[in-house]
């Protein structure tokens, strides 16, 4: 007959209670004592630290609160204080490069001269555009807030049927005088003379992109040019950037009078330049009234 054996001992049994006992003990101290609770400092730190933007757009958030906020208003470059130039649309090295070329004796003659500020964009200098006002013209156009909406500033209609403009002097406001001008197309005209250097002639008008065409139909027969107002390229002086700068000039080109300056030490006519490939006649025609050979 087999003897039967106990599934536990005694002492078992006690080491089994004893860990049931010390596993009571863990949960009552969890579940039944009140915890310390959070404080509110550090509950909102928590709260942005969990946040699901990323960090560094929370940054930019703040730091956006502390920049000044975008006031356009009519002002003067040539005395306009740097919050002045901010409210504006200026970011803060831009507002020191103007302040730096004033000091530099540098001065704005026409609205359109802000385009020469270092860094502006074309956006910046759409927005910035209408608001700018040279001299005695800033107290002209201020109003009793001084903030002009675009839509209150006066349009320009032609009276004078005979009206004659000589197309290398005339400024923004006086291109709108001519029926069919409006201030966009004032500022494309004034741009690309400058990028030209001057026109030659006022059917150059017609290579401004997206110009009414129409439009120049009626208008160019009430413009002049004065070619002794054109602005020239010393070829034998310039290098490729200069050259390529120009609108009639593309970077092989450029690259092409270079070379052959090096070769030949010095340029003496435009009929030099037809040696350079890519370089057809009519490119010659209209180059031989920007480059100087000096």
């Amino acid at each position: 007959m087999s003897e039967h054996h106990p599934l536990l001992t005694i002492k078992q049994w006690v080491g089994t209670f004893c860990l049931l006992g010390a596993v009571a003990a863990v949960v009552f101290f969890i579940y039944l004592i009140p915890q310390p609770s959070l404080s509110v400092s550090y509950a909102a730190d928590t709260l942005v630290s969990s946040n699901s933007e990323p960090r560094d757009t929370i940054a930019y958030h703040r730091s956006y609160k502390r920049l000044p906020q975008r006031h356009m208003r009519v002002f003067d470059p040539n005395t306009a204080d740097s919050l002045t130039l901010l409210g504006n649309g200026l970011k803060s090295w831009q507002a020191h490069n103007l302040i730096k070329y004033r000091k530099a004796g540098g001065r704005f003659r026409q609205p359109e001269d802000i385009r020469k500020l270092y860094g502006l964009t074309d956006a910046q200098y759409r927005s910035i555009l209408p608001y700018v006002r040279i001299g005695s013209k800033h107290n002209h156009y201020r109003t009793d807030t001084d903030t002009v909406r675009r839509d209150t500033f006066p349009r320009y209609v032609s009276h004078k049927k005979d009206t004659v403009l000589e197309l290398n002097t005339a400024d923004t406001t006086q291109l709108q005088m001519l029926r069919g001008i409006g201030r966009w197309t004032a500022v494309q005209i004034v741009r690309y003379r400058r990028q030209l250097g001057g026109y030659y002639s006022v059917e150059q008008l017609r290579e401004i992109p997206h110009i009414d065409q129409q439009m120049l139909d009626t208008v160019l027969g009430r413009l002049t040019v004065d070619t002794t107002l054109i602005t020239r390229l010393a070829v034998n002086r310039i290098g490729v950037t200069g050259l390529q700068r120009h609108p009639y000039l593309r970077f092989e080109q450029a690259k092409g009078i270079y070379e052959l300056r090096r070769k030949r030490l010095t340029l003496q006519t435009i009929d030099d330049l037809r040696e350079i490939p890519g370089l057809g006649e009519e490119d010659i025609d209209k180059l031989r009234h920007y480059l100087s050979f000096e």
